[in-house]
């Protein structure tokens, strides 16, 4: 499985776990909800697609494949070329008729959820405040003052990533809301005036908040709906915050091109939103904020930046970079010509694109090595001295450390069964990152080499391009480098169990 909440760290400063601890109740809902539709039984009887699995539970397609990418984001089902299926705990615990069933006792947690509700009146006398019903103005006053505190936490580090790509000139904010981004970019950045496009009740409640008239220097309003407000210039930077979501793609896609063709020529396209298919702080959010859109709007959609990287091919804006920021959302940026300094991390890019649990970035110095993984091989592995990628073959613990440190960096790469599946993945990474100019990139791929049903007898190996050393066999202790990396992992106690694969990427 996987954490839920961002780690509390006492000696930071950081919301993001206030941020979880608000929304855990989506996370249970959605647990709640499969367990009601019977989601994880269906799926181990048979009804392994979005398909079958709509037809089972009598939903409709679109709406619950959104509700099972949270589920796939949590590890407690996955995917696996289109096809779904149970985790090993999922399978143990949640499927009626198994020994350690414990379905029925969750859903007796959700029973209990009502009476939680009155948790303030039970520990205190204070009577609630009973509050009138709000005007439509009061309560869009509210909302917009609450994201307002939101991206006062996020702005700084957006304006120090475009601070880096020395823009000048004049920018748009599109649904900017109370202004916050435009202010931390005209203060960080050498954008020299600001125009901020919002709903005329927004900008109204903006003013409000910020009534100040030094709130607004070198920041002009456009009080209007951008779908039909017709703009008389183009600008050097197009900011588009938390405004894509609320649109499903049809929707969002013209929007997009409308934004787009507000730029100078060598103008920068800002997204910033959650994007459910990118990997992180908080890996799941991005998905349950899609659920959350389903759920509240009338038809917002988190786009995967898939997606949006899609639509800027299709707009001429070949220069791109995408960046997780240190909370749950993230930013895209692009450009038609001119280099981005803030540039998409080549590797993890490319694994978006393929089946994998995640990739994770560390340093070369993180990898330990020692002499004892080989000698778990050698005492340990039924297929010692039976391979040419495995001990008493491959490299010594000292001679894998000589050729981490002529490294930069590395990714540790974690992925699922089957073995050879991986060891492609492994290798499509390794190309791809070859491909891109990083002409020193090498994989260690994970466990005995499954290329062919056993090594020649002349110990001479047939597939020298595809064979790749073995962690363990190399002398990485695997265990302790995922910890160094943020990721745990736990020995398998029985067969059938769940089994997580780790391989390992060099570039410079």
């Amino acid at each position: 499985m996987t954490q839920l909440l961002h780690p509390a760290d006492p000696a930071q400063i950081d919301f993001q776990f206030f941020e979880d601890l608000s929304t855990a109740y989506w996370y249970s809902q959605i647990f709640f909800t499969a367990l009601e539709l019977k989601i994880f039984e269906h799926i181990e009887n048979g009804s392994d697609t979005v398909e079958k699995l709509a037809q089972a539970t009598s939903s409709e397609p679109e709406m619950l494949s959104r509700m099972l990418r949270v589920l796939i984001s949590l590890h407690i089902i996955g995917s696996y070329e289109g096809c779904l299926y149970t985790s090993q705990a999922t399978s143990k615990f949640l499927i009626p008729g198994k020994t350690d069933y414990m379905g029925d006792f969750f859903l007796y947690r959700q029973y209990m959820a009502a009476n939680w509700q009155n948790l303030r009146e039970t520990i205190s006398s204070q009577p609630k405040k009973v509050e009138e019903e709000l005007t439509y103005e009061e309560r869009n006053f509210r909302y917009v003052a609450a994201m307002d505190t939101l991206i006062r936490q996020k702005a700084p580090q957006i304006a120090r990533l475009i601070d880096n790509e020395k823009i000048t000139g004049s920018m748009l904010d599109i649904g900017g809301g109370s202004g916050t981004i435009c202010r931390a970019i005209l203060a960080t950045t050498s954008i020299e005036r600001a125009y901020l496009c919002d709903l005329p009740e927004v900008i109204e409640a903006a003013h409000r908040i910020f009534p100040q008239d030094c709130s607004w220097e070198n920041i002009e309003t456009i009080s209007g709906d951008f779908r039909s407000h017709d703009f008389d210039r183009q600008f050097n930077l197009v900011c588009m915050s938390n405004f894509l979501h609320a649109y499903s793609a049809e929707d969002a896609r013209p929007l997009f091109a409308k934004a787009v063709s507000l730029l100078q020529p060598e103008g920068l396209l800002l997204i910033h939103d959650y994007f459910p298919d990118r990997p992180g702080s908080v890996p799941h959010k991005g998905a349950l904020y899609d659920v959350n859109m389903m759920l509240n709007t009338f038809n917002g959609t988190c786009h995967d930046t898939e997606t949006l990287l899609h639509w800027l091919q299709e707009e001429g804006l070949d220069n791109v970079g995408v960046k997780d920021l240190q909370t749950d959302t993230g930013i895209i940026m692009a450009k038609r010509a001119g280099s981005l300094n803030m540039q998409q991390d080549p590797l993890i890019a490319a694994a978006l694109q393929l089946d994998l649990l995640s990739v994770v970035p560390i340093s070369p110095a993180e990898v330990v090595t020692a002499p004892w993984p080989r000698q778990k091989c050698r005492f340990g592995c039924e297929e010692f001295n039976k391979g040419l990628q495995c001990p008493p073959y491959g490299m010594e613990h000292d001679k894998t450390r000589e050729l981490l440190d002529s490294y930069s960096r590395a990714y540790l790469v974690r992925g699922t069964p089957p073995g050879k599946s991986f060891h492609n993945t492994l290798l499509s990474l390794e190309k791809h990152a070859f491909l891109q100019g990083y002409h020193k990139a090498f994989s260690f791929s994970a466990g005995p080499c499954n290329l062919c049903p056993s090594c020649p007898e002349d110990n001479q190996c047939r597939l020298p391009h595809l064979a790749r050393p073995s962690m363990e066999g190399s002398g990485i202790d695997v265990y302790a480098t995922a910890e160094n990396a943020g990721i745990t992992l736990q020995p398998v106690q029985k067969k059938g169990q769940y089994v997580t694969y780790i391989g390992l990427i060099l570039m410079e």
